[in-house]
């Protein structure tokens, strides 16, 4: 029923920057901790659209010890004059006008990823403070925002910081001619504070910047990359500190994923191809194509590892460039396959042909489409053609040329296929009983209410009947589900499917979960949106907790890369005043409460979920926050929404689940090469690595 008027006076017209400040997550993809980041890559994109253009050899980041975050770049400094329509400094329009920037034009740059477009001035609505510094025509220029708005004009001044002047002043540029030094270096320096009013963290991760600059060296030999972190000093005093470069490129960097595994071929197969194309309504563009692949003989790497940039921009969730090149090399092994006569019947399929393989996928293009401003997901279709068909012949004529490489990558792929299969059957023989007919689920399981949207629900793994017995009473039985287990399962790491499987409690959590597992894992399947993990704040706690996340990343890693694992944090303390009761997450927050009410607070410790009752579960980890839970239902809406118009297998959309409370940690993987060593390490069979590695920590 309509209870309000709707008017003119209804429509809201926003100006920069409320209209970023009002909806952050329509330009940063959220408020969370890669929303953060995604801060500092679009300021660090900008950068690195310099160097693609051959104008800058050096990029330096630093993280400050105020949370703070400088970017500086060698290159020729961003334009300062006035703009010849705006009558505004150039400086101010790319920091605070929507769609002013050198990515506009197309003739500076034709392959940019940043080039101070929107995103930079995302940066700046959702930062306390912003100031930029040009070094450029022989003096330097400067400004400085606040809360997205600039509080100076853009102040020129001499090389050696004498001030001489504002932009605005009539004369500037002949004022500019008698200071200017002729020996000056051109750079950029931007420096920023993320704003907490509108972000949930401020507090910059040093491995996830790491990992997005050392992708970035990676895909440009000529570029070296510093990143420094002033909040931490190392065990020789020095600030924590990283450089790349990597003269190697891509083959580099594909030889530095597979480190530590078998290769199938020494050298990795490499392709480049400049062509021009026709890009549909846009007539006929250039792009630039560059590939590296090598295969290992992991098996158990049954997804592969491809790895997508478009104009230095990781895309993790893939799109029409990775569709591309999975046609093209299944079309190229088939191909060769069929003419070295090695099919005794049917086609090697494009699932089998991604075991043991680490392949880089590097895309430059002008305007590129992506599903979001975040750049996750490639959505410009002529280009899937386009890298199917570059792909398909280059990597033909490669195994042509080595046939014994050929040779070695369609038998692995033959392998692959037998053994997918009999894992199947192993799968099938237990997935083929109900949920209610495997061992230990009767009883245990308590499920949601059924009329529930599944991707509004949660599914908590919780350690122990007694915990599990709390949890069911203090759950919201519409949107949680309980599946309690009995003590450490089974270190799937080191074990294979078929004992995996036969295992009572991972088969109760596979069954339970409904997605399957492996390659043939479905994130469609899943009966929940969230799977969450929750165990005691103890060292058998965290034992369970990694044997967890370790079938996690090896049998369900769709899921794991997709967002639907998390990881609970229940209360160490429950903390009582006079007026109220208040829980603690740890030492830190207990003695701050302390501090603030005084020694007489009682407090309570929590040594396990068991000690826990009903209701302090249901005011802590298994909260339904209202505002949340709206968020939640609108973001499914808009899923179901691209979902109908999309359905092309990999270039559909991708559903990233709304946590209900504040109290589940998502649980992701920044980097597949550090997590897979890690997992090794921590959870293989070879004892000697981990008991050094332990013996390190301990030092620490």
């Amino acid at each position: 029923m309509l209870t309000n008027s709707y008017a003119e006076s209804d429509i809201q017209s926003l100006d920069y920057p409320e209209n970023i400040q009002r909806r952050p997550g329509m330009y940063v993809g959220g408020t969370g901790v890669e929303a953060l980041h995604h801060l500092a890559y679009e300021v660090i994109d900008n950068a690195v659209d310099e160097a693609m253009a051959g104008a800058c050899k050096l990029i330096a980041v630093t993280i400050h010890e105020d949370g703070s975050i400088t970017v500086k770049d060698d290159g020729r400094g961003i334009p300062a004059g006035l703009h010849p329509e705006k009558e505004k400094s150039t400086l101010e329009l790319v920091f605070t006008e929507l769609h002013t920037g050198g990515k506009f034009a197309g003739s500076s740059y034709s392959t940019s990823g940043g080039l101070h477009g929107v995103g930079i001035k995302a940066t700046n609505a959702l930062s306390e403070w912003l100031t930029v510094t040009v070094h450029r025509d022989g003096v330097i220029y400067r400004q400085r925002h606040v809360n997205g708005l600039p509080t100076t004009p853009v102040r020129i001044y001499t090389t050696d910081e004498q001030m001489l002047g504002e932009m605005k002043e009539a004369g500037y540029e002949a004022m500019i001619k008698m200071h200017a030094s002729p020996t000056q270096f051109s750079q950029s320096i931007i420096s920023f504070k993320p704003n907490g009013k509108f972000l949930e963290t401020t507090d910059f991760n040093f491995e996830m910047i790491a990992l997005r600059l050392q992708e970035i060296a990676f895909q440009i030999p000529r570029l070296t990359i510093d990143l420094q972190d002033k909040r931490e000093l190392n065990k020789h005093g020095d600030y924590r500190s990283e450089r790349y470069h990597y003269k190697g490129g891509l083959i580099e960097w594909v030889e530095f994923l597979n480190e530590g595994k078998i290769p199938l071929h020494e050298k990795p197969v490499q392709v480049y191809e400049k062509i021009n194309v026709d890009a549909g309504k846009a007539g006929k563009v250039t792009v630039e194509i560059e590939l590296a692949l090598q295969y290992h003989s992991n098996l158990e790497d049954g997804d592969g590892l491809i790895i997508s940039t478009v104009n230095t921009i990781p895309t993790p969730d893939g799109g029409k460039h990775v569709s591309g090149f999975r046609a093209g090399l299944t079309k190229a092994i088939n191909a060769f396959a069929t003419e070295k006569r090695m099919l005794k019947k049917g086609t090697v399929s494009g699932r089998d042909v991604l075991y043991g393989l680490t392949a880089i996928i590097k895309l430059l293009m002008p305007d590129p489409q992506f599903t979001s401003q975040t750049k996750t997901q490639l959505a410009s279709d002529y280009i899937q053609g386009v890298i199917n068909s570059v792909a398909y012949n280059a990597i033909l004529v490669a195994f042509m040329k080595t046939p014994s490489l050929g040779r070695a990558i369609v038998q692995q792929a033959q392998a692959a296929s037998q053994a997918r299969k009999a894992e199947k059957r192993v799968r099938e023989s237990i997935m083929r009983k109900s949920i209610l007919e495997v061992s230990n689920l009767p009883g245990k399981l308590a499920d949601c209410d059924s009329r529930t949207h599944p991707l509004l629900t949660a599914l908590y793994i919780v350690e122990g009947d007694s915990a599990g017995g709390s949890c069911k009473l203090a759950r919201d039985r519409r949107y949680q589900a309980i599946l309690p287990i009995r003590g450490k399962i089974l270190n799937v790491w080191r074990t294979n499917l078929n004992k995996s499987m036969s295992n009572n409690e991972v088969s109760s959590i596979i069954s339970a979960i409904g997605g399957g597992v492996g390659s043939d894992f479905s994130l469609v399947d899943m009966r929940y949106g969230m799977i969450v993990i929750m165990v005691d704040a103890d060292v058998d706690g965290g034992h369970i907790g990694a044997l967890l996340l370790t079938l996690g990343f090896k049998l369900m890693r769709k899921m794991v890369s997709a967002g639907r694992l998390f990881w609970a944090v229940a209360p160490l303390f429950q903390l009582t005043t006079k007026r109220k009761k208040i829980y603690a997450y740890s030492d830190y927050e207990r003695d701050k409460i302390i501090k603030r009410f005084g020694e007489k607070t009682e407090v309570q410790r929590y040594k396990g979920l068991g000690e826990m009752n009903p209701e302090q579960l249901r005011e802590t980890v298994f909260a339904v926050d209202l505002a949340q839970l709206k968020h939640a239902k609108t973001i499914i809406a808009e899923y179901e929404s691209e979902s109908t118009q999309i359905q092309n297998g990999d270039d559909s959309p991708i559903y990233h689940p709304v946590p209900l409370n504040e109290h589940l940690i998502k649980v992701t993987i920044e980097d597949i090469h550090a997590a897979q060593k890690a997992v090794e390490l921590l959870m293989g069979q070879t004892v000697a690595p981990r008991k050094a590695w332990l013996i390190e920590q301990m030092s620490k």
